[in-house]
């Protein structure tokens, strides 16, 4: 064999060898990507959740509106309406 051919073949078997490999680096990079994005959002949800909490417990007006919102709380002497939807409708006005 010559010299051109034997660099040749140790190439691709070199090649061979090491695309596996390295095709694998590339997924778990994509893969550990993809896990810090996830991170940052959830500490994003984190911060989010903890500014909630101490709203909840320092703010009475925060508290009154999220209990109005949740539960359909009213004041004493207000009127609540509760709009309800026709399961058939398809949305548009009639």
């Amino acid at each position: 064999m010559s010299r051109k051919r034997l660099v040749l073949l140790g190439i691709i078997v070199l090649l061979i060898i090491f695309f596996p490999g390295y095709s694998k680096l590339q997924q778990l990079r994509a893969k550990n990507r993809l896990l810090r994005e996830k991170i940052e959002s959830l500490k994003q949800e984190n911060e989010d959740l903890a500014g909630q909490i101490e709203k909840l417990e320092n703010d009475p007006f925060y508290i009154e509106k999220r209990t109005r919102d949740k539960m359909g709380v009213g004041k004493k002497g207000e009127i609540r309406y509760k709009i309800i939807y026709d399961e058939d409708s398809d949305g548009q006005d009639r």
